[in-house]
């Protein structure tokens, strides 16, 4: 008996342990990482080319870092055009001030446009299953923009208050 309650001991302590991987293990996302709502951040370019700028999407809030951005209820209508390998995404929306304006935002790589239509459409319905781009953090973007966060995965900070705040340079 004693025997048995010993390997039981040594079992219960190392299945309950913090370091034990429970159902899905690596593959599991952080517990509570969806509760805000869904959460992406694409690399573009905002009005013009060149004019590089990080969007966010954070639960009902849309913005560019460190300038500004809207809210689910602000949001009017998108409409995307192509010319060659440049896709145009216009997001119209109704400023503080009741007025409807209209912002910029610029891809020339194919899968970091896919990314932003996917992420801009989950925004729209609050859906946050986890499937923006929460596959490599920095690798998707206008151009490559491999090490723009040198490591610091995006995902794995608090949640962003203050849309003034700059993750990068």
């Amino acid at each position: 008996m004693k025997r048995f309650l010993l390997i039981f001991a040594l079992i219960s302590c190392t299945s309950f342990s913090p370091k034990a991987k429970a159902d899905f293990g690596d593959a599991d996302f952080p517990v509570g990482m969806f509760d805000d709502g869904p959460k992406s951040y694409h690399d573009a370019w905002c009005r013009k080319i060149k004019n590089k700028c990080r969007i966010r999407f954070q639960g009902p809030s849309m913005w560019v870092e460190g300038q500004g951005g809207i809210q689910t209820s602000q949001y009017v209508r998108y409409r995307y055009d192509k010319d060659g390998e440049e896709y145009y995404n216009y997001i119209t929306y109704k400023s503080g001030d009741g007025q409807e304006r209209e912002a910029l935002f610029l891809f020339t790589n194919f899968y970091a446009q896919r990314n932003f239509t996917k992420a801009l459409h989950l925004w729209r319905k609050q859906n946050s299953k986890p499937f923006p781009n929460l596959r490599l953090p920095a690798s998707q973007g206008p151009q490559d923009t491999q090490g723009r966060d040198k490591g610091n995965n995006p995902y794995d900070n608090p949640a962003i208050t203050d849309w003034n705040k700059k993750t990068t340079d």
